[in-house]
């Protein structure tokens, strides 16, 4: 759920392992492949936040999960999060960027009395949150069609394929207000926290942002007590991840190191039709918009099934992403591997010998507990980094007089 992406579809591409092993089990008395399409709802973007509609977008095709030739093009096409060439150096550290802001005041216009009131003053002013799916030094500047070095890395140097995806990201972005997305108020930034638990731990040794998921844990239940729907879940990981990539981490090359905690996983509760169609729609927004965003993918306390059917797919993908992917069983050497790569921004809860907190509640619910002062924050769901993301959510809010919507648990 990844991915954020690898971003963040690291989590999707678990969860595509477990959907598709149900959905040979369902071909096999099946005449012919369904060829529906999966959508996201449209969602009307005015400035006073999300508002379904009922008009529908297809925004992959069919043929990429509808039978198993399909789920073959979806898994090479998403590669674990990987979109990189075989041949590149994998980045190891994401690039520091001059984010700087260069105000011009005139004195004849503007008199201040001191650096203080000067402050003052910047901090009042509308900050310009509108992000485009270009920015400087990704490369869309010296291409001759303005397309970024990601997109085409993720088409191996296709310029054709590269401009028909990059074309149909921009679709994606104008009908979904991508752009625009961070302005807009989310009021239900608790509710998604609650839905399906994710957060950013903090950063790895290499700088490289941490986020971690439990996709065992999407709750639908208390998606349908709160008057959410999987649309809402979608459009909350796209704000999340727009967050990290544009106010975060807003390098052009940056990359994350992804934890899919599948803790609490069974192969009843993931064979559930809504997981599936979930995990189906996740992980196609996520490889078709947010390429070439991951360093490492580790998946922890992993079942049996999982490796099972990791080596059936591994043959699939490329060597580079193999050597991205790390699967592992709880334990000494689980605990030591997340130690080399989180760093110090390893969360107690992740570790096998980690004692859960008195005030966290069953994993199978909630266990995202937002904590209101930054004294507070520690690696985990209430690190530093969650931390500033909820207070802007928060101020956004206040800038349309509305707040965060409670989370109805009962």
């Amino acid at each position: 759920m990844t991915p954020l992406a690898a971003q963040s579809s690291s989590a999707g591409f678990v969860l595509v392992l477990t959907a598709l092993l149900i959905d040979c089990l369902t071909l096999a008395s099946a005449n012919t492949a369904q060829h529906d399409v999966y959508r996201i709802t449209s969602a009307h973007t005015t400035r006073r936040g999300w508002h379904n509609g009922r008009r529908n977008l297809p925004f992959i095709s069919s043929s990429a999960v509808s039978s198993l030739v399909g789920w073959e093009e979806l898994m090479l096409n998403t590669r674990g999060g990987s979109t990189v060439e075989d041949d590149e150096e994998e980045q190891t550290a994401a690039a520091d960027v001059d984010n700087e802001l260069d105000v011009e005041e005139s004195s004849d216009d503007i008199i201040s009395s001191s650096n203080e009131t000067v402050d003052e003053t910047e901090e009042s002013q509308p900050r310009n949150l509108t992000f485009t799916a270009t920015c400087r030094n990704d490369g869309s500047a010296e291409d001759p069609d303005g397309i970024p070095t990601r997109w085409l890395d993720m088409k191996k140097g296709d310029r054709e394929g590269a401009k028909e995806a990059f074309e149909t990201h921009l679709a994606w972005r104008k009908e979904f207000g991508v752009d625009t997305i961070l302005e807009r108020p989310h009021p239900k930034f608790d509710v998604c926290k609650q839905l399906a638990p994710h957060y950013f731990a903090g950063r790895d040794p290499h700088n490289n942002v941490i986020f971690v998921q439990r996709p065992a844990h999407v709750d639908f239940e208390l998606m349908r007590m709160n008057n959410s729907t999987i649309d809402d879940l979608l459009l909350h990981y796209v704000y999340v991840i727009q967050y990290c990539w544009n106010i975060m981490e807003p390098a052009p090359d940056a990359i994350m190191t992804n934890v899919v905690d599948m803790r609490g996983s069974s192969f009843r509760q993931m064979s559930n039709s809504e997981y599936i169609e979930f995990g189906k729609r996740f992980v196609s927004m996520m490889s078709a918009n947010y390429p070439g965003r991951s360093y490492k993918t580790l998946i922890i306390n992993a079942p049996t099934w999982i490796n099972v059917l990791y080596k059936i797919f591994k043959p699939m993908l490329r060597e580079s992403t193999r050597q991205k992917i790390i699967i592992l069983k709880a334990g000494e050497e689980q605990d030591t591997a997340l130690k080399f790569y989180l760093g110090d921004s390893l969360p107690d809860d992740l570790l096998s010998n980690g004692k859960p907190k008195k005030d966290k509640r069953d994993m199978g619910t909630r266990y995202y507990m937002p904590v209101e002062e930054r004294e507070q924050c520690a690696p985990g769901p209430n690190s530093e980094v969650e931390f500033e993301m909820r207070e802007f959510c928060k101020q956004q809010l206040a800038l349309h007089n509305e707040t965060l919507q409670e989370v109805n648990t009962i």
